[in-house]
């Protein structure tokens, strides 16, 4: 591999931020080529600063970037998208933060990570239509896709265990084992759980569609919570933690319940 030019420029998408100092702030962005960076943006913090505006999280912007010698350091920038909607809900937000942090642990050290910035890309901008948008929707599609990105893809159509293609009823899924279980193997595999006809009905559609082919979908809330606590159980798995943000989507999804607004989309 060549090395990386003194001067290089990459489209990016702000995962997270820290200040340093007085007026400096370590940006965490995900980009299409070369994997995930650390990068610093010197007094981006101060109240005349050219470049601050475009550097939150969420934002997809193009970045020229200098090597530096911990931290290579942004240069310009420009807005490529804000996504500004996302922010006016405080669901999409709280979506937008979950799907954001999904992105970095799973590409924690990676360099492919085209697709994950791909999908990333493409969950922002939906959730950035606000309510008009299902955020439970985006998220477990996001999760699904993420899944198959980095290597994981559940499987859906066989029994783990004994090859068999996957009747209708009586089956479980084993978020350790990573896919369904037949009714004659479910007994035997740790930690399986039983998933509903409908549940698996629509994780099989959300694992072959594009996220434009099911934004439309409605799910009853019953549906929606089982299948949020199957695929919850696979990602963290595979991450070995939780997710702080799950904490934040949790309780918004809380005050809306106890407001009486329940998403079914």
């Amino acid at each position: 591999m060549s090395p990386r030019p003194r001067v290089y420029k990459t489209e990016a998408i702000v995962l997270r931020t820290m200040n340093l100092g007085e007026a400096d702030r370590v940006l965490t962005v995900l980009t299409p080529r070369l994997g995930k960076l650390r990068v610093i943006a010197k007094g981006v913090r101060r109240t005349r600063s050219r470049i601050g505006g475009a550097l939150e999280p969420f934002s997809d912007v193009q970045l020229v970037l200098a090597v530096g010698r911990t931290f290579d350091v942004v240069t310009s920038s420009s807005l490529e998208d804000p996504h500004l909607g996302l922010r006016n809900d405080l669901h999409s937000t709280a979506t937008a933060w979950y799907v954001i942090e999904l992105a970095d642990r799973f590409c924690e050290g990676a360099a492919d990570s085209h697709e994950a910035f791909r999908l990333l890309a493409q969950s922002l901008s939906a959730l950035d239509a606000g309510a008009a948008v299902p955020r439970e929707v985006v998220a477990r599609w996001f999760e699904l896709a993420l899944l198959d990105a980095m290597g994981f893809r559940p499987e859906l159509t066989r029994c783990l265990e004994c090859g068999a293609t996957i009747e209708p009823a009586g089956n479980a899924f084993s978020p350790a084992a990573g896919g369904v279980l037949c009714p004659q193997c479910a007994h035997a595999s740790h930690g399986a759980r039983p998933v509903s006809v409908a549940a698996l009905k629509v994780m099989r559609h959300l694992q072959r569609s594009p996220l434009a082919g099911v934004l439309r979908l409605h799910l009853e809330v019953a549906v929606q919570r089982e299948i949020e606590r199957l695929l919850h159980g696979a990602v963290s798995v595979v991450l070995e933690r939780e997710l702080r943000s799950r904490d934040f989507l949790d309780e918004v999804a809380a005050r809306e319940v106890s407001a009486g607004v329940v998403e079914v989309g």
